[in-house]
């Protein structure tokens, strides 16, 4: 076989998206790499874009040992072990390159980014200001920025930093959202001694044929065996064959909407079988604690954190059914075009929302690869790797 010509394909495959295909074509020749550091990167660096991690790891590890001093290898192997819920390994390898390439803006910023991940915000500000430095109009670093001095409650100083973004980028959503929620959180009321609240009904959106039935199935079995009590579960889909007794069906929430745009239908005036408190969770999701402490938390409304830009991750929500109706009533295709997801549209109709907990509902890549930490409660999922993949042992014991 033609490794050359393989390598060709596969990355033709990987500028197409083919992901399974280019996969396909990398391990027919994975036992003939030749052992020299420039085919172990190209073939390690390719199977890191197409999210195979294990192979991606053994090519990179391996070049290492042929090219110590490589900076570009160091930055592959700190982007593998921030993607893999490693960030303290993560950084080693940032800041090995950056000793090796100090002029690097994306050793700089990322490095920022991990320490943003290990709670070191001071540091993560100082590195991604001296990112700031080097490239002024970046709106990326600015994002970054201001989400670091949001995390540190320094309101003014994000503002300053996100009015920054859109005078750089007219119409920059992320902007927009990191603006409305300063403008939130100025003027919030520190909320006083609340009580827990009377437990929500869990409600999931199944459209489409992304996910089967099982997903669905697990997912209830997950949250019975996670909660005291629930006073229902009920998933909004077009098609219930499959779906396990016990499981409530209502037909997709939002009439044209596609896929995870349901979701923005879900804060409707008239929500088809729920009233009062809802606890949403993606299909994608993983189970991994007690449940009751979502269920029963007395927010208005509560979301996950993004870890990755400005704004929320609407993987795990808890709201009043209705009571958030705008979200809806406003919505349009214009917005669908303009927007990346739901949770956009969500962080700016809502920038007031509360965030759960610290830890208690994480994503899987940055967070839970290695395993959930003590206090999740909820592992989210998106893109490469799902559930099925089975892409750690704990996900085996728990997606049941």
């Amino acid at each position: 076989m033609d490794i050359a010509k393989q390598l060709e394909r596969a990355l033709t495959l990987d500028g197409a998206g083919e992901i399974d295909a280019a996969l396909v074509c990398l391990e027919a020749i994975d036992g003939q790499i030749p052992d020299q550091a420039a085919h172990l990167i190209l073939v390690g660096q390719l199977y890191q874009r197409l999210g195979a991690d294990a192979p991606s790891l053994r090519h990179l590890l391996r070049a290492l040992e042929l090219k110590p001093d490589d900076a570009d290898l160091h930055m592959s192997l700190g982007y593998h072990y921030m993607d893999n819920g490693d960030p303290a390994a993560a950084l080693n390898y940032f800041q090995r390159h950056l000793q090796l390439e100090p002029t690097s803006l994306e050793g700089q910023v990322f490095a920022g980014r991990t320490l943003d991940f290990l709670g070191r915000l001071s540091e993560a500000e100082a590195a991604l200001r001296g990112a700031q430095a080097m490239a002024p109009k970046d709106i990326d670093i600015l994002h970054q920025l201001g989400r670091v001095l949001l995390r540190q409650k320094n309101i003014n100083a994000a503002e300053a930093v996100f009015g920054e973004a859109t005078r750089q980028q007219a119409g920059d959503v992320l902007a927009q959202i990191g603006l409305a929620r300063c403008r939130a959180l100025s003027a919030a009321s520190p909320p006083g001694a609340r009580s827990e609240a009377a437990p929500a009904t869990v409600v999931c959106v199944k459209h489409g044929d992304k996910y089967g039935p099982e997903y669905v199935n697990r997912l209830h079995a997950m949250v019975r065996r996670n909660a005291a009590s629930i006073p229902g579960f009920v998933c909004f889909t077009e098609n219930a064959e499959g779906l396990d007794a016990g499981i409530q069906v209502q037909p997709p929430p939002g009439a044209g909407l596609a896929g995870w745009w349901n979701k923005v239908a879900l804060f409707r005036r008239d929500l088809a079988g729920v009233e009062g408190r809802v606890l949403y969770l993606d299909l994608d999701v993983v189970v991994t604690g007690n449940l009751d402490p979502l269920l029963c938390h007395p927010g208005d409304f509560v979301i996950m954190d993004n870890d990755y830009v400005p704004g929320f991750n609407s993987s795990v929500m808890l709201f009043e059914a209705g009571a958030r109706s705008g979200i809806f009533e406003d919505f349009s295709e214009a917005d669908m075009e303009r927007l990346d997801g739901d949770q956009d549209w969500i962080a700016l109709k809502a920038p007031d929302a509360e965030l759960w907990p610290h830890l208690w509902c994480v994503p899987y890549r940055l967070r839970a690869a290695i395993a959930p930490p003590a206090e999740t409660k909820v592992v989210a999922f998106s893109g490469r790797p799902n559930p099925s993949d089975y892409p750690a042992e704990w996900v085996r014991e728990l997606w049941r």
